[in-house]
């Protein structure tokens, strides 16, 4: 080939030698000394110098076809493969085979190579694994924890908001407002509660002792999800955009209703719908007027034993007395004992030990009685029989199946119920635990989630009080909460059992006075007593018995009145409720 004429440089010449055309020995020397110096200072000599080469018949490529072998080399060449649709002159030659003792060498070197850096390996996968771990974190805090984080009292970066936004409203379930902003004359706002004391606890306060949806809810009644252009326009004019509203699955009738139906008692009502899990109704006595608080506090605080800002249907624990029968039947029945067997004859009395007796109230001989009589006319005698039969351990697991000493399935903020009874305890605490008295503590909350799930078929919906969360103008929805099913606390036999239980104690027991108002109720009442102070009236069920619709459950604290004093509470709740 020439070099490039404007270099002006000499002629020169590449000749090419076919390596089919080379003679070899037997000893292959010829190899060792052939040395191949291609022309780098020419970069085109293989272009269009080359020296084509000549086109030979298919007899001719196959006698000029040889396989070469070296035998202290790594490589072996194959045989050249030509195909009928190769362009004559040109040459194919397959990829150079690697022989089996060759990809094992190979495997060593990189082996060898990698141990030697094993310093370097244990920090690349301790980095990855952290990286997966903070990757996985984020994930973790952004769906489960971050707006509990952000909803946080504690959170004062959110409380900044309420310096650009105007706090939205709460509203009941049909659009009651239950909690505004109010702005007088001079700019100022002021957070308002138009039903005062009877939503107190189940709302709460924003501004002082935050508490109730005010607080779980913060975030979203500092946010405005509303039109985006007209919020930005409002930002530019310093004006404060409105927060967004939340809807509760609070009855504002029924909320009332069952307030005044306290009357003057302390004490708490919790309603829920059993077949979603929705809060229809929590009232807790003694209260407070939300719209003075923040004058009353320090007084309120200062006086030793004021529950008024406790929300006892929460956060209250008392001795549930008789309604706790019903735990102790199901775990009579879980142990394997048929219910159909037992028969017991009441004397008005149980004797242990020759020296301690649990006792029926008022001393009364109830006589012989089946299972469903026991339940049915509350009878101590027979259950404290029936708590010695049943084994601690069986009694400790069928309650702490149903959320006794842990949290309840709910995001609502609540204080767990608590059960202690060990293998030590004597034959009276046991009794004296099977009826309802002991070391046990229940909230309100609990035993309406409880009998919510036996009105339900054994299927327990979680209960919640946030229905949904939607703009300032209900224009479009933000968040939707629907109802989420627990699963199956108890079998549908077992909440069938407890079922017919309660529907004997609202026909012929001792809430035969809720029975003659057009409808059917299934519950349990119950009396606790308390050391120094009056007795505790509960009453928990459902109705319509045959096809549920309320789960109640009530507290009258500090009652001499027996259960009696519950039943005419719970009488207006589902008459209001049913008859509507």
């Amino acid at each position: 080939m020439k070099r490039d004429e404007v270099k002006n440089s000499t002629k020169k010449t590449i000749h090419k030698m076919d390596i089919d055309d080379m003679q070899f020995d037997e000893d292959l020397s010829m190899i060792e000394d052939f040395e191949f110096q291609p022309d780098y200072d020419a970069f085109d000599y293989f272009m269009e110098d080359m020296i084509p080469e000549p086109t030979l018949s298919q007899p001719e490529k196959e006698s000029k076809i040889r396989s070469i072998n070296v035998e202290d080399s790594d490589l072996k060449f194959e045989k050249i493969q030509n195909t009928a649709s190769q362009t004559s002159g040109k040459r194919r030659i397959k990829k150079l085979e690697i022989t089996p003792e060759d990809l094992e060498e190979r495997k060593k070197v990189r082996k060898k190579r990698r141990s030697q850096n094993p310093e370097i390996l244990v920090v690349t996968y301790l980095f990855s694994a952290l990286f997966i771990l903070l990757i996985g974190y984020f994930v973790y805090f952004n769906v489960f924890v971050s707006e509990d984080i952000i909803n946080s009292a504690y959170n004062v970066r959110i409380n900044a908001l309420a310096e650009t936004m105007i706090r939205g409203d709460i509203v009941s379930n049909d659009g009651t407002i239950l909690a505004e902003t109010l702005i007088d004359e001079y700019g100022d706002e002021v957070r308002y509660y138009p039903y005062g004391r009877i939503f107190s606890h189940v709302i709460g306060t924003s501004e002082i002792n935050p508490s109730g949806i005010e607080l779980s809810q913060n975030f979203y009644l500092l946010q405005s999800n509303a039109n985006p252009l007209l919020n930005a326009i409002k930002d530019i004019r310093g004006e404060k955009n409105q927060g967004d509203r939340v809807v509760t699955t609070l009855d504002a009738k029924l909320q009332e209703v069952a307030y005044n139906a306290l009357g003057n008692n302390d004490g708490a009502v919790v309603a829920i719908e059993p077949s979603t899990g929705k809060i229809l109704a929590m009232v807790s006595k003694p209260d407070y007027n939300p719209n003075t608080l923040i004058s009353e506090y320090d007084t309120i605080v200062s006086q030793e034993g004021n529950q008024s800002l406790l929300n006892k249907s929460t956060f209250g624990l008392f001795i549930p007395g008789s309604i706790f029968k019903s735990f102790t039947a199901l775990s009579y029945v879980r142990s394997g004992r048929n219910a159909q067997n037992y028969s017991y004859e009441c004397e008005g009395r149980i004797n242990l030990n020759n020296s301690e007796f649990i006792t029926c109230y008022n001393h009364t001989v109830h006589g012989y009685l089946d299972f469903w009589g026991s339940y049915a006319y509350s009878c101590n005698a027979s259950f404290g029989n029936i708590g010695l039969e049943v084994s601690v351990d069986e009694l400790t697991q069928t309650c702490e199946s149903l959320f006794f000493n842990r949290a309840l399935p709910t995001d609502i903020a609540h204080k767990n119920s608590q059960f202690d009874l060990t293998s030590e305890a004597s034959d009276w605490e046991v009794a004296a635990t099977a009826i309802g008295q002991g070391k046990t503590q229940v909230s309100p909350l609990h035993m309406a989630t409880f009998v919510s799930a036996v009105a339900n078929g054994g299927n327990l919906m979680e209960p919640y009080l946030v229905d949904s969360v939607e703009t300032a103008d209900s224009a479009r929805r933000v968040k939707k909460y629907l109802p989420e099913s627990y699963g199956q606390v108890l079998t549908t036999s077992e909440a069938s059992l407890l079922g017919s239980l309660m529907e004997d104690v609202g026909s012929y027991g001792t809430a035969q006075p809720l029975s003659g108002y057009g409808y059917s109720v299934a519950g349990k009442t119950g009396t606790a007593e308390v050391s120094g102070k009056g007795d505790n009236s509960w009453f928990i069920g459902y109705a319509p018995a045959e096809q549920p619709e309320i789960a109640i459950c009530v507290l009258v604290e500090n009652d001499a009145g027996y259960y009696a004093s519950a039943l005419p509470v719970a009488n207006v709740i589902l008459q209001n409720y049913l008859n509507r």
